[in-house]
């Protein structure tokens, strides 16, 4: 089966709990670097690997979100908050 992970954090955890289970993830030459192979029972995929990763990937980017967040407020500004949505584009002073 082919994976394409969001990003990288994710992808090295999906990773990592393949191995945990003694499985070989890969990738092709020229494949995407988020993109990883798996050869394993389709029951297993289903029932064990997708949810258990489903559930640490959401802990994981919940956790390195509040992380984020700190940092900036501590470190870059006290204000973490998204950038304002306009619905006009702003024009440019001349």
């Amino acid at each position: 089966m082919q994976f394409s992970l969001g990003n990288d954090w994710s992808r090295r955890l999906f990773v990592a709990l393949c191995r945990r289970y003694s499985l070989n993830p890969y990738r092709y030459r020229r494949q995407r670097y988020t993109t990883v192979m798996l050869r394993a029972p389709e029951s297993f995929l289903n029932e064990t690997l997708w949810p258990e990763f489903l559930e640490l990937d959401k802990t994981l980017i919940a956790y390195l979100n509040s992380i984020t967040d700190r940092i900036i407020a501590e470190e870059i500004h006290g204000v973490v908050a998204e950038a304002d949505e306009v619905s006009e584009p702003l024009e440019l002073p001349g």
